[in-house]
């Protein structure tokens, strides 16, 4: 909500704050929205509060100091050897789920990330359609039962994936059956990843689909990243190992979010 004036650096500042206290994380542009002045002076803001030890700055935005038990904030990515090792029988379990409801024929997008990748690896008899941003996944279907496109663009990060505005147009003109993304955490705002270049992909996979499914294993209730994927009410089904701690499992309810646990 844009303020009919500036504010005063000062109120400013507890504006920020206080936004920390209800969240956990803010951005950049969202608080520069909220106190009506450009993001370079709401980045001065932020960088004069770090470095009074009052937040901890992040990339495009800032986090809780004290998360007081309530939400994790997670600021680095580890890589993906580190990420497939944690919780794999979860994640196991999530993907062998999610591959029940996928019928013959359907045209499907997979996100990037360790449990979208188990999932691909029940899908090579599949007589289905699969995009993919992620060139992991591409690369285990590659020759299979399965049609497997990837969008041009931008190669980006370790995992590696496809990003970059050519990738998001070319998603943008496709419609799938069914859409599952990952996330590094999920909490009653909404889904988060680390990196805001395969956030756009994913946003763009949402936009076109069906019906999402978002692939979250136990480890990541509760916790956010840098970027905010999209809101709870956005997602049709979590498929997880364990069922969310109840404040969490009541707001994805409310919002409509069919949570299933992967037998």
């Amino acid at each position: 909500m844009r303020a009919a004036a500036k504010l005063h650096a000062t109120q400013r500042h507890s504006l920020i704050l206080q936004a920390l206290d209800e969240t956990g994380f803010v951005t950049v542009p969202e608080m520069a929205t909220a106190c009506n002045v450009s993001e370079m002076t709401m980045r001065r803001d932020l960088d004069f509060l770090s470095e009074n030890r009052r937040l901890e700055r992040t990339h495009g935005g800032a986090a809780r100091l004290d998360s007081k038990g309530a939400v994790m904030v997670d600021l680095v990515e580890p890589n993906i050897d580190a990420r497939s090792v944690v919780n794999s029988e979860g994640k196991s379990a999530i993907a062998r789920s999610a591959a029940d409801l996928i019928q013959p024929h359907q045209t499907i997008a997979l996100d990037i990330g360790t449990t979208t990748l188990s999932l691909a690896s029940i899908l090579l008899d599949r007589d289905i359609n699969i995009y993919t941003s992620s060139l992991k996944i591409a690369g285990l279907l590659a020759g299979k039962q399965p049609s497997v496109f990837v969008p041009g663009g931008r190669i980006f990060g370790s995992e590696p994936s496809v990003v970059g505005p050519q990738a998001v147009r070319c998603l943008n003109d496709l419609c799938f059956d069914l859409v599952f993304i990952g996330a590094s955490g999920v909490t009653d705002a909404g889904f988060y990843d680390y990196s805001l270049e395969d956030t756009h992909i994913k946003r763009a996979l949402i936009e076109g689909a069906q019906k999402v499914v978002a692939l979250i294993d136990s480890t990541k209730f509760d916790r956010m990243s840098v970027a905010k994927v999209c809101a709870l009410k956005e997602v049709d089904l979590l498929v997880t190992d364990e069922e969310p701690p109840q404040p969490l499992l009541e707001t994805l309810k409310a919002a409509g979010v069919t949570v299933q646990l992967a037998k």
